[in-house]
């Protein structure tokens, strides 16, 4: 094992701020959601959030109307996936709120009815350009009454909530806690060229999960983090989907004893 320059081993020093971080902002967005009632945020929202942590979402355009969806859809670039916009609802492809592959306006405009039906009366879809990339994961923030904010990361899409692959890892995270995680899932493999695909740009999903770390080290009032999927390929990573709620914060856990807890409890986990 090779010390650090502080004379610190590798995997005990926190890791420090990720560039391009806007604090004051999130925050001020923070306080402003929590005045409202908190709770999910919207969608705008949450990418305005996420983006003061330099945290790679995908695109979407908003469409109230059919002729919109059709129009975003036209400046996007089809294949293109609608999805209903509404802040409380969450597994949008369990409660038909998703449509997928949509190639052409006719395709578009057959899926709006159903999709907006699924969401909010007047909150309308959101249209995304769809991509297809090697490997889906999902990655996030959750709240443990015992240990505080864990970050978190799984093999994601559809098959996240019948997989039991995950990692999680208590804030703030360490220089070496990122890549740990991913290489503690048992569908690491997928990231690496599994079969002859190619391989994921790792140092870009350890990037986002050290951002997402930060996140949940400074904004302790954010219960639960949702990104699935996120699409990990050669070319970097990108969520696709992003959920956020917001609960006023409590008395956190001593970091100290978050410590002693993780590793009587936590630490058989990856």
């Amino acid at each position: 094992m090779i010390a650090e320059p502080d004379g610190r081993a590798p995997g005990t020093r926190p890791f420090g701020p990720p560039a391009h971080v806007e604090v004051t902002s999130a925050r001020a967005l923070v306080h402003e959601a929590l005045a409202t009632g908190g709770g999910w945020l919207p969608y705008n929202r949450t990418v305005e959030l996420l983006a003061a942590y330099g945290i790679p979402i995908l695109p979407a355009g908003t469409a109230a109307t059919e002729a919109e969806a059709v129009t975003a859809a036209g400046r996007i670039g089809c294949p293109v996936v609608l999805k209903a916009a509404h802040p409380d609802l969450v597994h949008k492809s369990d409660t038909g709120g998703v449509r997928l592959g949509l190639t052409d306006a006719a395709a578009v405009r057959a899926a709006f009815p159903a999709v907006a039906a699924a969401g909010r009366p007047g909150t309308g879809v959101l249209v995304q350009r769809q991509y297809d990339r090697p490997v889906e994961l999902v990655a996030g923030v959750v709240h443990d009454p015992l240990f505080g904010s864990l970050v978190l990361l799984g093999l994601g899409g559809v098959r996240t909530e019948l997989s039991d692959d995950r990692a999680l890892r208590l804030v703030p995270m360490t220089d070496l806690d990122a890549g740990r995680m991913w290489r503690g899932l048992r569908s690491a493999p997928l990231l690496t060229g599994y079969g002859g695909a190619p391989a994921a740009d790792t140092d870009a999903l350890e990037d986002l999960l050290l951002r997402l770390g930060r996140l949940a080290e400074d904004l302790p009032e954010v219960a639960e983090l949702d990104l699935n999927p996120v699409l990990a390929g050669p070319d970097g990573v990108i969520a696709v989907d992003a959920e956020l709620r917001l609960t006023p914060v409590g008395v956190e856990p001593d970091p100290r004893l978050r410590q002693l807890r993780a590793a009587a409890q936590l630490g058989g986990r990856g």
